[in-house]
This record gives structure tokens, C-alpha cells and sequence, in this order.
């Protein structure tokens, strides 16, 4: 699979779109989310995966201009499976989970991250995977860092509450780009 620049420009949606590619057992079931509560009563089709956020950490400088800094966005891929527990001989279950496959689907996800164009440039390293067996779904968890270099210039689109908080204009706006600090633009 050759690595495609995705048409999605928010992150983790268009991840979301690659590991549907990526997976075609999930039948196009991969998804961004804020949380999930998942009961008894609305388990979703399984398999799939969802991709979330978690938290955002940076380090910009304190005594000079915090103009553009590196952010790391730490973020989650689940993949969500079918329970399943073994059988004894008579066909009763046992109360060991059956095994998953966690290497195949560890090293298909990072073979193919490993591939891929984030739209926003987004370094992306691995953390992590844990799993956990229950009744309603195996999930495999799978904990990521996208770092960015954040600029102030990075263009806002605006949503979801029409804010803009760009502070400086792009090279090539109406009037020339103005910057807070006069002795470093970060748009140039």
C-alpha cells in the first residue's frame, strides 16, 4: 500500500478513514470519538475501531516568544472484537478469554502508520497497547503521541465556535503579515 496524503484535515478524523483502509475486516467500521459508553443494550458492530483523543501537552518557552512550540497530542486506537471464551470438551465455556491475535493487528496498525502522510505533517510514535476482556467486547488499546510544531500562524477554520486565532496573516494576505513581536515572525 503506497502512503496517500489524506483528504480529511483534522487528525483523527482522517485516521480514522486510513484504518478503515487499512482493515478491511472492520467493514468501513472505524470511527473518531470523544468517549463511548457502551451497555448491554447498544454494543455496537463488532469488529471495529475508534480512534480518541486524550490530552495535549507542550512545553513552550517562557521568558521568549511562544510563537511556535511543539505539541503532543496523546491519542488512542481501539479495536473493539467479539468475546469469545474457550470451551470445554462438553461445550460449556471456560472462564479463559480466547486468544487475539494482538501481534498481527499491532504490527499491521504500525507497518501502515509507518506509511502514512498525517495531513498536518504529525510526527506519530507508539506507547503503548494493553487488552481487556469483557462480556460485551475484547478491546485492544493501543496509545499513540502525534507530535506537531504548533506556529501561531497555523490557520484556525474557524469551527465549532467561529474563533480565529491566528496572529499573524498568511504570506500573501491583505495587508502584509503583522506579527506581535516585531524582532521574530514566525510566518515568514
Amino acid at each position: 500500500m503506497d502512503a496517500v496524503a489524506p483528504k480529511e484535515k483534522r487528525f483523527l478524523p482522517a485516521l480514522a478513514d486510513a484504518i478503515a483502509d487499512w482493515f478491511p475486516q472492520l467493514e468501513r467500521r472505524a470511527l473518531a470519538v470523544s468517549e463511548v459508553d457502551v451497555t448491554k443494550e447498544n454494543v455496537p458492530t463488532l469488529p471495529l475501531a475508534m480512534v480518541a483523543f486524550v490530552k495535549t501537552e507542550a512545553n513552550p518557552p517562557t521568558r521568549s516568544s511562544n510563537a511556535m512550540f511543539d505539541l503532543a497530542d496523546y491519542f488512542v486506537i481501539e479495536f473493539w472484537l467479539e468475546p469469545e471464551r474457550y470451551k470445554r470438551a462438553n461445550g460449556s465455556e471456560t472462564p479463559f478469554w480466547s486468544y487475539y491475535p494482538y501481534d498481527v493487528i499491532r504490527n499491521t496498525l504500525l507497518r501502515n502508520l509507518a506509511r502514512w502522510e498525517p495531513p498536518n505533517g504529525e510526527r506519530i510514535a507508539f506507547r503503548g497497547l494493553t487488552i481487556d476482556a469483557e462480556p460485551l467486547a475484547v478491546t485492544l488499546t493501543f496509545s499513540f503521541i502525534a507530535t506537531i510544531r504548533w506556529s501561531a500562524c497555523i490557520e484556525d477554520e474557524g469551527e465549532p465556535f467561529e474563533i480565529g486565532w491566528n496572529l499573524c496573516q498568511p504570506r500573501g494576505c491583505e495587508p502584509e503579515p503583522v506579527c506581535m513581536e516585531p524582532w521574530y515572525d514566525p510566518c515568514k
